[in-house]
């Protein structure tokens, strides 16, 4: 068990930015030591709060650069895919029988600190950080429950084996948000700004909990909005409160006291891709919350072997890309030009006329894939005449924080890698994107200048403004109708978040299954003679749209918009506690 406990406290040492401690290292594991004999000091307070810090996403330490960047869709999206469906995309997906998502252990080990932090014999100015921490994780576990759930039951006190809450019916999801955005008051109280709190931007600050603060607010708030008068909204919720807070929060994280701006060296063609691709964040300013990873201490991925030369099988979709505007700042019809200009040549044509950020994001020829020990090289074509792990099937292939400097960039797969590519965890430019759109969601003025001009300006793209696109149907059609305003902020966030794990949780909170269900993800518009001499199986629509899943998918995604909203409880749990009652469409 001992070794157990080490090895956890490595695998999160690096957030703490600290050396391990020998007093740590000789303490009997947390699940042997006698209660009372626990909790005395500030530091039994952080070594118990930092085996929280395991849960945030990162980069795999091998075989994938799954997690960070890179996959938006594993439930179903319209910007991105994998190599095959899953019967989760057709509709076909069966009733849980248990395991899932629905465990409590987490929420039981913050409840336990709750419990126990006040035996500290320390000074309170000690340990305010850890319990600060301990409030910002019980919201971060719940939002994970009510995420994926909706309703679900709020335990105050760790449970035991004869507890009566074990019998629990669950909360209505506006008390648990309530709740959730309580704690995140407690913890923005009690954290340390990254300024000063030890390990910096490595370890959660008031920054970190106002930005969660803002994505949890905006989430119920667009929830209870779009959801209003179904079996998954609310009975008197009111979206306005959730959209005040989301709007306030990150305001306050805007204000100039907090330090925060955009990563950039006035680089608009490259300082996009670049965020991502640095080994130490420390002195980003735009970076509120990271991951570092050390060689010396075992801790790497493979990430920039798989942005360089493998795939793990994901692609952008053409409706992702139809998102990007031209360099112009109007809409780009990215349709018409594809019916007379395709391939290799559409991917050239789409870098020179558009949004910088499209050539960050997706591989175009031409850009350089690494120069470094493997010698230099760069993209040709897509990753179309491959398979599994680097195969790419709509010819929109991700580059988005690639580094061709990388020691590892273009050195194929290895089961030993050794890249130290920081993960990004939390960024500011969430925050502005965030408070534009609750800010018109309350229909109150939007300050651009900022918020999302600044995104723009780093990309050296016009200010913000209303476009009329006719083609906006195509990739944009949300069911109802919302402001044109609303249209360009939600247009913004999908393109400036993209591969970075939003979008399914925003077609969920915006009610939008129109944009999956029925519908078939499609590709480039593809062109022959690009591949001549290969063997390569492609299948192309009517348009000539690179058309993956027209086999596997033939009637499009089958989203069951009465029941997918929210996951289905394990059937066991409604068995175990008839107190519980499942989720829409489960039943």
């Amino acid at each position: 068990m001992k070794k157990i406990i080490i090895l956890l406290y490595t695998t999160v040492i690096l957030l703490l930015v600290g050396s391990c401690s020998e007093d740590f290292l000789d303490r009997p594991p947390l699940t042997q030591i006698e209660n009372e004999s626990y909790w005395k000091t500030a530091k039994d307070l952080e070594n118990y709060t930092v085996q929280f810090y395991t849960v945030f996403p990162a980069f795999n330490t091998v075989g994938s650069f799954l997690g960070v960047i890179g996959w938006d869709g594993s439930r179903g999206s319209d910007v991105q895919i994998s190599s095959s469906p899953s019967t989760v995309w057709n509709g076909t997906e069966s009733p849980v029988s248990s395991g899932g998502n629905w465990g409590w252990g987490n929420i039981r080990s913050v409840n336990i600190f709750f419990k126990n932090y006040t035996k500290c014999k320390d000074p309170f100015e000690k340990y305010k950080q850890f319990l600060g921490e301990a409030h910002f994780f019980k919201a971060w576990f719940y939002f994970e429950k009510v995420r994926l759930y909706g309703d679900v039951p709020w335990y105050t006190d760790p449970l035991e084996m004869d507890s009566e809450e074990l019998f629990k019916a669950r909360d209505p999801r506006t008390t648990v948000v309530d709740s959730i955005l309580a704690h995140l008051d407690k913890a923005i109280e009690y954290l340390e700004p990254v300024a000063t709190v030890k390990g910096k931007n490595n370890r959660l600050s008031k920054q970190a909990a106002l930005l969660f603060k803002s994505r949890v607010a905006l989430f119920e708030g667009s929830w209870q909005k779009y959801h209003k008068g179904t079996a998954f909204g609310t009975a008197g919720a009111d979206p306005s409160k959730y959209f005040r807070q989301a709007a306030a929060a990150a305001e306050t994280l805007m204000d100039a006291k907090y330090g925060m701006s955009l990563y950039s060296n006035n680089d608009p063609e490259n300082d996009y891709c670049k965020l991502f691709s640095l080994k130490d964040q420390v002195a980003n300013k735009e970076v509120i919350l990271w991951k570092a990873y050390s060689i010396n201490r075992d801790l790497s991925h493979s990430f920039q072997i798989y942005v360089s030369d493998r795939t793990a099988g994901i692609s952008m979709t053409f409706e992702q890309v139809q998102h990007y505007l031209g360099r112009n700042g109007q809409p780009y019809d990215y349709f018409t030009l594809g019916k007379t200009v395709k391939g290799n040549a559409f991917l050239e044509k789409i870098r020179a006329d558009c949004d910088p950020r499209l050539s960050q994001t997706i591989w175009t020829p031409g850009a350089l894939m690494w120069d470094n020990t493997f010698g230099k090289a760069t993209f040709k074509k897509p990753f179309l005449d491959k398979s599994g792990e680097a195969l790419n099937n709509t010819g929109f292939q991700i580059r988005k924080g690639n580094d061709p400097k990388s020691a590892l960039a273009g050195g194929g797969v290895s089961w030993s890698s050794s890249d130290e590519t920081g993960a990004i965890i939390f960024r500011y430019a969430e925050a502005l994107l965030n408070y534009a759109e609750a800010k018109a969601e309350l229909g109150e003025t939007v300050d651009y200048t900022k918020s999302i001009n600044l995104l723009r300006k780093r990309s050296g793209m016009p200010d913000f403004a209303i476009t009329d696109d006719p083609n906006k149907d195509r990739y944009a059609d949300y069911g109802y109708n919302i402001s044109d305003q609303l249209k360009e902020i939600r247009r913004e966030r999908t393109v400036e978040l993209g591969a970075e794990g939003f979008r399914y949780d925003d077609i969920r909170r915006w009610a939008a299954h129109k944009l999956l269900k029925g519908k078939r993800p499609k590709g480039y518009p593809f062109l022959a003679s690009d591949w001549t001499g290969t063997k390569i199986n492609y299948k192309v629509d009517a348009d000539g749209l690179l058309d993956p899943f027209v086999t596997q998918l033939p009637n499009g995604y089958g989203f069951k918009e009465n029941r997918d909203y929210l996951e289905c409880i394990p059937l066991n749990e409604i068995t175990l506690n008839n107190n519980l009652k499942q989720n829409p469409g489960w039943e």
